[in-house]
């Protein structure tokens, strides 16, 4: 068989993300431990009393397959919008950009969303067809690394909003634009106590 350029190039592709995997795989996970360990002391979004009894987030399998990259095009759309939120009310967004990416071989797209009264940051609120069987109802959260018209989406990092651990939370819920039609195995699962 003749190595073209382009075998090469896959090779070498397949060697890098091979080689990255397990890196890749203690990071996700050493930021699980972190974040259970949290949980157990102040701060912790678990109610007081079940602290006590907390033994850790479930989690899906660390699969490197749910890391995609999207291509990203800019929303030029300034009006605010509203998104309703756990308790009812509503909370002010503006549509960064609509990411649009391959999971498990389906083009799939969501709504990169800047919050306006939080701060600076960027979120992914998205339902997918395990809420309400092994993930949360209401829906999970991905904070995407955006880089120009790229951005990273890493579904192993999906969390679940402060709202499903106590009621006390006011979380926005995805909007209907947001849902995945695929099941997405990755991330937190809903939290059972």
């Amino acid at each position: 068989m003749k190595f073209t350029l382009r075998h090469l190039f896959i090779l070498f592709f397949i060697f890098s993300i091979s080689a990255c995997a397990p890196k890749y795989e203690v990071e996700v996970q050493t930021e699980r431990d972190k974040k259970n360990k949290d949980f157990k002391g102040n701060g912790s979004p678990i109610p007081y009393d079940d602290r006590k009894t907390f033994e850790g987030l479930d989690y899906f399998p660390i699969d490197s397959s749910y890391y995609v990259v999207a291509m990203l095009t800019l929303s030029q759309d300034k009006e605010i919008v509203k998104l309703k939120t756990s308790q009812g009310k509503e909370r002010n967004f503006k549509i960064y950009a609509k990411a649009d990416f391959k999971l498990k071989g389906k083009p799939l797209s969501l709504n990169i969303y800047k919050a306006i009264e939080d701060g600076d940051g960027f979120s992914v609120l998205f339902n997918d067809l395990t809420n309400g069987k092994t993930t949360y109802e209401v829906g999970r959260y991905i904070e995407p690394e955006i880089n120009g018209l790229r951005a990273i989406l890493d579904f192993n990092r999906a969390y679940n909003p402060y709202c499903m651990y106590d009621k006390k939370y006011d979380c926005p819920i995805p909007p209907a634009e947001n849902f995945l039609n695929i099941e997405v195995e990755a991330g937190e699962k809903v939290y059972k106590k």
